[in-house]
């Protein structure tokens, strides 16, 4: 009996040993493949990396000359807006030299003073274009017009308070007039010190003044030659070429993206085979003819729902100020929508990749992802994988709406759609593709605005002011949540026809569109 008991022993300790030899070998050669994945698209990673930075410098000169060319029937606006500048520079030149000169007035300095007050009179205005010129930024030129504004002000306000002081000084005068008669006592005088109280405040005012005339002086020459510079170009022709380099650098950016997560997909897709293999050939050595049955309804219900296509998801929620509307129930279209995403979430499928963008007033241009994740294709033999994978999935995006807000002051949804066209063209034919929108559906852009329209006709001319049209064969798209807050049943009917022509030309189905928020039924 001894002598058995120590072979069983013997024998359970090799075979853990040798189980965990394996586990630690076959550990070492997925990280070596992971490091040899990383290391070979290392380069490449670094060729998109400067491939992108050019395209993105190209997009800032392209955006620099369409600054100043003017649309088609734009430039005699152009020209009042320029003489209107020019006439604003002029006249705060001319009172900037008059100022210079009553400053140095008192020191008679004769005929030199004349040349000092024409040198101050437009040194600054000159400078603060040179600067604004050579800086090339449109945040200097916002500082500046930000100060410009508030000096301004605080030296209205200064004054208000001047002709407040005067205006106390006139009631106490009018209030302490006495008659003497002549045998009475000489009353004591009461002195003013209006001027020593109003002086101080009077510098700060003039300070403030000069300050705000000197560079709205220089902004106005900054204006007039920006609105006289016509380049010559073609408005649309540039705008095209625009959207072309756009769409380059959204394709570079999902191909980045792709390269750097290729090493974590791998790992994940190697250690997902071996515990499967692994578990199906210790099932097949183990189990006896009691548990044969149920090992083969297992299996064949594991291999049912590996025949089903898994789920591409991309969800596009609204950022923009119009979703921020309380609603009857104390409740703004955007919560409702976040919390809709995170319902959608919590029921995502095995296998299925999740990607949620926000709908900004630069939805392609900046496209703000907000979260990507892939969910693992084993469901677990009592869907334990599943359900901690939608858990992770709901947190993270909890995580993630902390800080999220609806200030987007436009709403671009064709440019999100241009988005989704790039995240669904790396989608293999395995898999079913499908896009949830949560938001009213009012595209408001300078290119299409379809928020202030009474009616929407649906025409062939409205679709071309909305091209480029987003490549989305094969998609289900779903629009949810939209609001019809303040909007007859006509324009919300005339709206959908819309879209329902625009997915049709885009080569998607639109399955739903919807005021309500119901997640769509997913398989799995």
């Amino acid at each position: 009996m001894e002598k058995e008991s120590n072979t069983h022993n013997l024998g359970h300790e090799l075979g853990y040993e040798g189980v965990e030899r394996l586990v630690g070998q076959v550990e070492e050669v997925c990280t070596h493949e992971r490091r040899r994945i990383e290391l070979t698209n290392e380069s490449r990673i670094v060729g998109l990396r400067v491939e992108l930075a050019l395209w993105a410098d190209e997009e800032k000169r392209i955006s620099e000359r369409l600054h100043l060319t003017p649309p088609s029937g734009d430039r005699g606006s152009r020209r009042l807006k320029a003489w209107f500048a020019g006439s604003i520079a002029v006249i705060l030149t001319v009172a900037g030299f008059f100022f210079s000169l009553l400053a140095f007035d008192p020191f008679r300095l004769g005929w030199k003073s004349y040349l000092y007050c024409i040198g101050i009179a437009i040194v600054c205005p000159f400078c603060v274009d040179k600067c604004l010129e050579e800086w090339n930024c449109r945040k200097l030129v916002k500082g500046m017009a930000t100060v410009a504004c508030v000096a301004a002000i605080a030296s209205l306000v200064l004054l208000a308070v001047i002709r407040g002081k005067l205006f106390a000084q006139d009631l106490k005068d009018l209030q302490t007039t006495v008659v003497v008669s002549d045998d009475s006592p000489e009353l004591p005088q009461t002195e003013n010190h209006f001027y020593e109280e109003a002086l101080p405040i009077l510098q700060l005012t003039m300070a403030f003044l000069a300050v705000a005339m000197e560079l709205a002086a220089g902004l106005s020459v900054h204006d007039v030659q920006r609105l006289v510079i016509d380049s010559g170009e073609n408005f649309e022709k540039l705008a095209n070429e625009r959207i072309a380099v756009r769409q380059r650098i959204a394709g570079l950016m999902s191909q980045l993206s792709e390269l750097s997560g290729e090493g974590a997909i791998f790992e994940a897709q190697f250690w997902r085979n071996f515990y499967s293999a692994m578990l199906k050939h210790a099932a097949k050595k183990t189990l006896g003819k009691v548990l044969a049955l149920s090992l083969c309804l297992a299996v064949g219900a594991l291999d049912s729902r590996a025949e089903q296509r898994p789920w591409n998801l991309v969800i596009a929620i609204d950022l923009s100020a119009s979703v921020a509307s309380r609603g009857p129930d104390g409740e703004t279209d955007f919560e409702k929508n976040v919390a809709a995403v995170t319902a959608l979430l919590a029921q995502v499928p095995a296998g299925s990749r999740v990607t949620i963008i926000g709908i900004t007033e630069h939805s392609f241009a900046e496209p703000d992802i907000l979260l990507r994740a892939a969910v693992p294709a084993e469901s677990g033999y009592f869907g334990e994988r599943i359900r901690g994978a939608r858990r992770q999935l709901v947190e993270a995006w909890k995580r993630r709406t902390v800080r999220l807000a609806p200030n987007a002051k436009q709403t671009d949804i064709l440019g999100a759609l241009l988005v989704t066209g790039q995240l669904f063209r790396e989608t293999s034919d395995a898999e079913q593709k499908m896009l949830v929108i949560y938001s009213d559906m009012r595209q408001a852009t300078p290119v299409l605005n379809l928020e202030t329209p009474v009616a929407i006709p649906v025409d062939s001319a409205l679709l071309k002011r909305a091209e480029p049209i987003a490549r989305l064969n094969g998609v289900e798209v779903l629009a949810l949540g939209v609001d019809a807050a303040g909007e007859s049943v006509a324009r919300w009917e005339s709206l959908q026809q819309f879209w329902v022509a625009y997915f049709q030309k885009s080569g998607a189905s639109l399955r739903s569109y919807s005021i309500l928020r119901n997640p769509p039924a997913l398989d799995g």
